[in-house]
C-alpha cells in the first residue's frame, strides 16, 4: 500500500480523538463517575448554609448565584479536552478579565477558552435541566460549589465534565 493510502486510511482514526472535544456550548467533555441514576441530579451539601451534609437528589438544579462580582479563583476543567491543569481566573463587575494557567511549565500562559468561565457560569451549568446527571458538591455555610460534575448525555461516552472551585478570593 503506497505511503498516501496508508495516510488516507489512517485519518479518520487521527482525527476521531478531536471530534470529542467540540460542542455548540463550548464545554468539553470528562470521564467522571456517579452512583446517581442516569437523569437523577444529585448534591452533596447545601448551598443555603442548613447542617449536615447530605446526598440529595433533585430533578432540577436550583442553586443560587454567587453573590460577588469581583474575585479571583482557581479552577480546574477535568474532561476530554486538552488539561492545562489548575487555571487562575479573576473576575471584575461579573465577567472573567484574564485566566492564566496557574502552574507547572505553562505557569503564567493564557488559559484556553474553555477555561475562562466565572463562577456563576459555573452554577449555571448545574442547573442547566437539558443535562442527563449533575452532581454538585456545596459544602454547608459555604457561597459557592467546590465541584460540579456533568453527564450532558445519557449514556453517551465522553460528554461529561467536572469543574473543580477552590481559593476563592473575594475582592474587599
Amino acid at each position: 500500500m503506497s505511503p498516501r493510502l496508508r495516510l488516507l486510511a489512517a485519518l479518520p482514526l487521527l482525527l476521531l480523538p478531536l471530534s470529542a472535544c467540540g460542542s455548540d456550548d463550548g464545554d468539553r467533555a470528562a470521564d467522571s463517575a456517579s452512583d446517581t441514576p442516569s437523569g437523577t441530579p444529585s448534591t452533596t451539601g447545601t448551598p443555603t448554609g442548613s447542617p449536615g451534609a447530605t446526598d440529595t437528589p433533585s430533578s432540577t438544579g436550583k442553586y443560587p448565584e454567587f453573590e460577588p462580582a469581583d474575585y479571583v479563583y482557581r479552577l480546574r476543567v477535568l474532561c476530554f479536552c486538552p488539561q492545562v491543569g489548575t487555571v487562575e481566573v479573576t473576575v471584575a463587575d461579573g465577567a472573567v478579565t484574564d485566566a492564566v494557567i496557574a502552574g507547572g511549565p505553562r505557569k503564567g500562559q493564557a488559559a484556553p477558552e474553555f477555561t475562562r468561565l466565572t463562577i456563576n457560569e459555573v452554577i449555571a451549568k448545574a442547573n442547566d435541566p437539558a443535562a442527563a446527571k449533575v452532581q454538585v458538591e456545596w459544602p454547608d455555610g459555604q457561597d459557592h460549589p467546590t465541584s460540579v460534575q456533568i453527564d450532558r448525555i445519557a449514556n453517551a461516552v465522553d460528554d461529561e465534565v467536572t469543574y473543580a472551585i477552590k481559593d476563592v478570593r473575594v475582592a474587599p
